[in-house]
């Protein structure tokens, strides 16, 4: 695969390139930029496989790094020393990151992810799906790509109706769609939805209280929501969910 980076810390290249050296030995390395406009201009004239981007920099961040370019037909791996929204978005775009200072490891795994995804034609979507959620004017992504055996569809966060874990994947149950099963667990996708009005009930279960119509005792505990689905309640839950409720109201 052809690399190439885009870094504005002269510190942060000179490791990333020593690492990809000692641990990534069958990569093709075409060249590094400083900044957006370099940025842009390094892809153009380079058509690389993989671009490993800086998301804060001078001029600009990583995502304005893509909005210029007339199309992506390549892979993306994001860079960054934070954890914070802009990382959430890019999660929820199910597109690759890696934190600083970057681990050997992590980033073998990412390179050999982004081989294997390469044939797949999937990256424009991902990106796309991350500048709206990046451009929405709100703190919250609400956009997300879930990936499946088939491949990936792009759904809204509104829309989601609740989650069920099953084993290792996720089945997501979305208005007017037919459900999904995700390859990655159920906790990954709380942590992802936790502040939007989506709660864990249960140990295998997590719903969207906007579509929450009743709380029913009469047979053991569990929620009824508008798709008319029973979802069972945790009787440790059952307090948290109560208090969230009155709050809603």
């Amino acid at each position: 695969m052809k690399v190439v980076l885009i870094e504005d810390n002269p510190s942060a290249r000179r490791s990333f390139l020593e690492l990809l050296n000692e641990y990534c030995p069958n990569v093709d390395f075409v060249g590094e930029a400083t900044n957006v406009a370099e940025g842009v201009a390094l892809i153009t004239a380079s058509k690389p496989d993989l671009v490993f981007l800086d998301i804060e920099m001078p001029d600009g961040t990583g995502f304005d790094v893509l909005r210029k370019l007339p199309e992506i037909n390549f892979q993306v791996i994001f860079a960054s020393s934070h954890e914070k929204y802009a990382l959430r978005a890019i999660k929820f775009s199910a597109l690759d990151y890696l934190l600083k200072p970057i681990d050997p490891e992590e980033l073998v795994e990412a390179i050999k992810k982004a081989k294997s995804e390469f044939d797949h034609h999937k990256t424009p979507q991902r990106v796309q799906t991350l500048i709206d959620n990046i451009d929405e004017q709100s703190t919250e992504p609400t956009r997300l790509v879930l990936k499946d055996k088939y491949g990936i569809q792009i759904v809204f966060v509104k829309d989601i109706i609740h989650l069920e874990a099953s084993g290792s994947y996720t089945k997501f149950f979305i208005h007017k769609q037919d459900s999904l099963l995700v390859s990655k667990g159920l906790k990954e996708y709380e942590n992802m939805l936790s502040s939007q009005q989506f709660f864990r009930c249960h140990q295998s279960h997590l719903v969207n209280l906007d579509y929450l119509l009743r709380y029913d005792k009469r047979e053991g505990d569990y929620l009824v929501l508008k798709d008319k689905s029973k979802i069972p309640l945790a009787t440790r839950k059952k307090e948290i969910l109560l208090k969230l409720i009155n709050d809603l109201n």
